[in-house]
């Protein structure tokens, strides 16, 4: 027998394992594409197609598909109908619905609604890896972006001011950055002057020692550098000061000393100022 004849053989008993080895050996491409049985073979392929439709056949899929590949491989000179190609495309969009058959599909309402939802998700994802790129923010697992944030807003000191009150005091509850708000009745904004109040609720603390026991602040740490020397700094850091004062409670400032590094300087300052 010859290949055209054996894929009409197994197509009439629907040996599907065996089909599809006949058609992925690549040797049989040209006698296929050269030999009117396979004409034949095509007619009663998609006649079964069309029979076995409704259901999942895993091994028809599987030589459906290898049709479909042997076609549209650049090397092979095995080509299909047009007819054939639409059947077979047809089939094989129903089970697993893809771009390349539904290109085919240039007459079906599906394939088409297919294609206009793939191209707007695929101008999306244009649009969010350019949005990603231009905000430099990184993509998240589900394809949106992310926004999350080093704690230390990328201040190395800040890191190292933790780390110190980490190994120091590693019974207490640190808080890094965190919001006046969370550590400081609200209601000292009734004795701060409308400036001072709008500033209360936007700004935030290097690090706060927290008691274990009872929940409260207990050590208040903020980092100076040269960036608070800026006159608009100085201003914001006159104004936390002052949100201290009226709390009734203590600021403590640090600031980076020459030949020091700053995770000796974290050290020595907790242990002098914070009795565990």
């Amino acid at each position: 027998m010859n290949p055209a004849e054996d894929c009409l053989k197994y197509l009439q008993s629907r040996n599907w394992i065996e089909l599809a080895k006949v058609l992925s050996n690549n040797a049989n491409a040209k006698d296929l594409a050269e030999s009117q049985t396979f004409l034949i073979f095509e007619n009663v392929f998609i006649d079964e197609l069309k029979r076995h439709e409704n259901e999942t056949n895993d091994d028809l899929i599987v030589v459906a598909s290898r049709i479909f590949q042997i076609h549209k491989h650049d090397n092979s000179t095995f080509t299909l109908s047009e007819n054939a190609l639409k059947g077979i495309a047809r089939y094989l969009f129903d089970k697993t619905p893809n771009e390349i058959y539904a290109k085919i599909l240039i007459d079906d309402p599906d394939a088409q609604l297919f294609l206009g939802n793939l191209k707007v998700t695929i101008q999306n994802k244009i649009d969010i890896d350019q949005l990603s790129a231009n905000l430099n923010i990184k993509i998240g697992e589900h394809g949106n972006l992310q926004f999350d944030k080093d704690i230390f807003n990328g201040s190395p000191q800040e890191k190292e001011l933790y780390l110190a009150a980490k190994k120091v005091l590693n019974n207490s509850i640190i808080l890094p950055n965190t919001a006046l708000s969370t550590i400081i009745d609200s209601k000292v904004c009734d004795i701060l002057n409308n400036i001072t109040a709008n500033f209360f609720y936007k700004s935030t603390l290097d690090l706060c020692i927290v008691n274990p026991t009872t929940f409260r602040p207990e050590l208040f740490i903020e980092l100076d550098s040269s960036w608070h020397d800026k006159p608009k700094n100085l201003e914001n850091d006159k104004m936390k000061d002052e949100i201290f004062q009226k709390a009734g409670l203590k600021l403590h400032r640090l600031r980076k000393k020459q030949n020091k590094e700053m995770i000796d300087i974290f050290e020595l300052f907790i242990r002098q100022n914070y009795a565990s």
